[in-house]
């Protein structure tokens, strides 16, 4: 099962990917959704109650454990925070062995090795994050084969939680540099009579550099990042540039300072050097993004006061992937999922609905050319294909992603979507859109469903599904999003 919402709904951090039955049952819902239609094209268009009325017959299921366990399995202990601690941890007991060894060793090797570390944990945090990098992550997740036991493919669908890579080997980074910093003051109090303009540049540049290093997390943190996304995208670009640029001039003053206490040449030492071989990787990775910035030709299709459909032909894209654009490059970006075009022709297009001020303007001025950066990422919904069966559950333009799911890869699929006014909001095109991929998908009209009661019509739609046939076995490997994530996956 795939949940997609159109609140963030093109940077979708959470799925719930359910495997419902084997591949000799076969779904037949058409009794069950009949009940629904609508003389317009026979394309039907309900209220949650209805949805609830017809498979809601009996209740649902208890969910399982206490709320404490629930919240420790199903929150606390997500896949993301499983990799930021993995990566944390094991910087962790590193800094642990490094300090222990510490008075063991040459003093000068332990600053320079902190130096190398604490690089090589920000070209990790850069590198995970590279569009081409994710790429092949999902690439490689999604072959593996539908035959493989459930359980495998649970663990390789989650792959979109890479993220906690990215998070944990930053903080770590930022850990190892606080440790660098010491190192250095420490060495500057021992050397404090030689040398004093050079001491003085290293102590400012290092402690400027540590309390950019410190603010960057700090600033994504998640309820900061949600309520001042715009403040804390800027922060992350500006001050992790600015992080890098003092990084290099760093490297370039405490290098000098090592050639002099060496009697090396300033060149050598410098070639030597881990930290800026590490340092030059991450260059590249922050600014090859950059040199794919193009503004593309862009043709709207006004859906409503609501949402605004953009179709770009400048090229193709593959299945389930998405782009960002803007209209400011160096302050914000938004990412969407694409949906490739259905004719010979190249190109794709995709759905902006109004949920704040920048796609609130898109909507009214309807732009011809926006900027483009990078290449064409894939989404979660890529590694939908190793499953055999799937339910896609969207709300409002999360639909976009889930168009993306076409017939080449012929998976059985269901689609339960939840938006106010369907046909007025998005149009006939793209209720035909989702019914060419699923047949007997249920559009529910949001507007005559109480908002509290959003994810009731879908549990027990899903219910309905596991429950239709009584041979049909529920195999599920679950992730959720928002409020919904607590609604499924306890039960």
């Amino acid at each position: 099962m795939v949940l997609t919402s159109d609140h963030e709904c093109n940077s979708i951090d959470k799925i719930l990917c359910s495997e419902v039955g084997s591949d000799d049952i076969e779904l037949d819902l058409r009794k069950q959704i009949n009940a629904y239609s609508v003389a317009n094209n026979s394309h039907r268009v309900t209220g949650q109650e209805d949805v609830e009325q017809q498979h809601g017959d009996d209740t649902l299921p208890r969910k399982r454990g206490s709320s404490v366990y629930r919240w420790l399995r199903f929150t606390a202990l997500s896949y993301y925070r499983k990799l930021f601690t993995l990566v944390f941890v094991a910087n962790l007991i590193a800094a642990v062995i490094f300090l222990v060894r510490y008075s063991q060793t040459d003093f000068d090797d332990h600053i320079a090795l902190a130096q190398n570390i604490c690089a090589a944990n920000i070209f990790a945090a850069a590198l995970v994050r590279n569009e081409h990098v994710v790429n092949l992550l999902f690439l490689a997740c999604a072959w593996v084969p539908r035959s493989a036991p459930l359980w495998l493919r649970d663990h390789f669908a989650r792959v979109f939680h890479y993220g906690g890579l990215h998070s944990g080997a930053g903080v770590s980074g930022v850990v190892w540099f606080a440790i660098y910093w010491a190192l250095v003051v420490k060495d500057a109090a021992l050397h404090s009579q030689t040398n004093t303009p050079r001491i003085v540049a290293i102590l400012v540049i290092n402690s400027t550099c540590l309390i950019v290093f410190i603010i960057i997390p700090v600033s994504a943190y998640p309820k900061f990042r949600v309520r001042h996304h715009n403040y804390f995208e800027c922060l992350h670009r500006f001050l992790g540039w600015t992080a890098i640029v003092l990084f290099w001039v760093l490297l370039f003053v405490s290098t000098g300072s090592t050639a002099q206490a060496q009697g090396r040449p300033y060149a050598v030492c410098l070639y030597k050097s881990a930290a800026f071989w590490l340092l030059l990787l991450i260059t590249l990775l922050i600014v090859y993004p950059w040199t794919r910035l193009r503004k593309r030709h862009v043709i709207p299709e006004a859906l409503s006061s609501h949402a605004i459909r953009l179709h770009f032909d400048y090229a193709p894209v593959a299945l389930c992937q998405g782009i960002r654009i803007s209209t400011r490059p160096l302050l914000e970006w938004h990412s969407f999922a694409t949906i490739p075009e259905s004719s010979a022709d190249k190109g794709f297009s995709l759905i902006v609905s109004k949920a704040g001020d920048w796609t609130s303007r898109q909507i009214e001025q309807k732009p011809v050319r926006i900027w483009i950066r990078g290449a064409p990422i894939y989404g979660v919904l890529r590694i939908a294909t190793i499953f055999n069966r799937i339910v896609v559950v969207a709300t409002g333009s999360g639909i976009g992603p889930c168009l993306s799911l076409l017939s080449p890869y012929e998976i059985p699929c269901r689609i339960l979507w939840s938006t106010r006014d369907p046909i007025t909001t998005y149009g006939q095109a793209i209720i035909d859109e989702v019914y060419r991929v699923d047949p007997d998908a249920v559009v529910i009209n949001a507007r005559r469903a109480r908002q509290a009661d959003q994810c009731g019509g879908c549990l027990c739609y899903c219910k309905s599904l596991r429950n239709e046939r009584s041979r049909v076995r529920h195999e599920s490997a679950k992730y959720m999003c928002l409020r919904s994530h607590l609604g499924f996956h306890p039960r």
